[in-house]
């Protein structure tokens, strides 16, 4: 086969703007209707603003613009140590981030939202409300066409950004104000009907702990509640000497309408992990899953990990490789301050020094009502057995063992996880439409404004 054949690329002098070839070797395919560029609808505004006038009107600091246009604020009492000029954003206005603007990190603050100060890393625009729908700008310059051309933009090195000037000279679709505001209601009717569907999501995993709490006589307490001074605490309360711990949310057995068993007492082998050197590359990419922390992303089931090792690594590192149906819970990781993942692994696999694997006696505990205990009841798990480091959080061993779990009968126990699977699967489907729905609403949007 003839190799293809690269020629040069002659690019007329009057379109070599900046000495910058990125810009001129990025195809790009983007066509569409009634061009503007963004000269022609944003007027850059600026208005200094005082941190005496951020106090008294209790105006806030902007934080950051995440990758999904989200705008995050600061505390109102960090004004008093921040050290900069600052913009004040009125309503009805668009900034955009000039490090991160090529990844979606432009925000609209609608009508009568509340003011807020920014820097000068983030340029601030007006617009002509009658001819321009807000939320329509808004959602192409966050598109991801608009985003692959913010990328041609970019200026500098280490931090490269996108200057208010270049970001100015895109060109971008603009129909009607009329067809504007028809393509922006057909977009968010959609994403609120996939909002509706999440909100049903989360109502029956609020319904999944509610009948767990209830089928298990499990009370959910409000803590001691320690004040300044002195405090006498009733020995019957405390379920772990530890101050933190005493103020914390906890569950109590008191009216439980099962007896309850330590963990350590249901348990048939428990062991740790370790990372091979990672100096030997004749220890890795081979054809033996590795699980770390990063592997669980939200499952309950393991069914791959990114990373492999090989035999070799498994012989002389003294690696141990754990069966199918296996627990493997993270014992190490700043996850754990609001969660404690686990799972039962579907694949055999070798596990890091941050997890640990561990086996149940089945005659006494279900294999899924565990699992859905320590997911659904992860806060006392952490109440009880969570320690903090200097580093990162961490699971005490001994306490980890110590904790009760409460045991009904296998029968019941078995009922118990039919109804949760239920549930679990009525909200894993409301959650798969919802997500359908909102790449529907991204499709659609973007194949009526771009044509390629």
């Amino acid at each position: 086969m003839q190799a293809a054949t690269t020629y040069l690329k002659f690019i007329p002098l009057e379109n070599l703007n900046l000495w910058d070839v990125k810009r001129y070797y990025t195809k790009n395919n983007l066509q569409f209707e009634n061009v503007v560029t963004l000269w022609d609808i944003l007027k850059p505004y600026k208005k200094a603003v005082s941190k005496e006038e951020m106090i008294e009107n209790k105006w806030q600091i902007i934080s950051k613009i995440n990758f999904g246009g989200e705008l995050f604020l600061r505390d109102i009492e960090e004004i008093e140590t921040y050290k900069g000029s600052l913009n004040l954003v009125p309503d009805n206005a668009i900034i955009y981030s000039k490090i991160n603007v090529r990844h979606g990190c432009i925000y609209f603050h609608e009508v009568g939202q509340t003011p807020f100060g920014v820097s000068s890393e983030y340029p601030i625009f007006k617009f002509d409300e009658t001819k321009v729908n807000g939320k329509f700008l808004h959602k192409v310059l966050r598109s991801s066409a608009f985003k692959k051309l913010l990328k041609t933009k970019t200026t500098g090195i280490s931090k490269a950004r996108v200057k208010q000037d270049e970001f100015l000279d895109i060109e971008i679709p603009l129909p009607s104000l009329t067809e504007q505001e028809a393509i922006v209601n057909n977009y968010y009717s959609k994403i609120k009907e996939a909002e509706a569907l999440e909100k049903q999501a989360s109502d029956l995993e609020e319904e999944i702990e509610w009948y767990f709490t209830e089928k298990l006589g499990i009370k959910a307490g409000t803590g001691i509640g320690l004040k300044k001074g002195l405090n006498f605490i009733e020995y019957s309360e405390i379920l772990k000497w530890s101050l933190d711990t005493m103020n914390k949310v906890q569950f109590t057995f008191d009216k439980s309408n099962f007896k309850t068993e330590k963990l350590k007492n249901l348990l048939m082998s428990f062991e740790g992990g370790k990372t091979p050197s990672k100096a030997r590359k004749d220890f890795w990419n081979g054809n033996i899953y590795w699980t770390s922390p990063k592997d669980f992303k939200g499952r309950m089931f393991l069914q791959s990990a990114e990373d492999t090792i090989t035999n070799l690594a498994v012989q002389e590192s003294g690696i141990k490789v754990f069966p199918k149906g296996v627990f493997l819970s993270v014992f190490r990781s700043g996850i754990l301050q609001h969660s404690f993942p686990t799972v039962v692994t579907e694949i055999e696999t070798a596990i890091n020094q941050d997890l640990k694997a561990y086996t149940l006696n089945e005659v006494l505990i279900d294999k899924l009502f565990y699992l859905y205990f320590v997911h659904t009841f992860k806060k006392y798990i952490l109440t009880l057995a969570s320690k903090k480091s200097v580093t990162v959080e961490s699971i005490n061993t001994e306490d980890f063992l110590e904790i009760p779990i409460p045991l009904p009968p296998i029968s019941i126990q078995q009922e118990i996880t039919n109804r949760i699977s239920a549930l679990k699967s009525q909200t894993r489907q409301l959650k798969e439409k919802a997500s359908i729905l909102k790449q529907q609403a991204e499709q659609e949007f973007e194949q009526e404004i771009f044509a390629s």
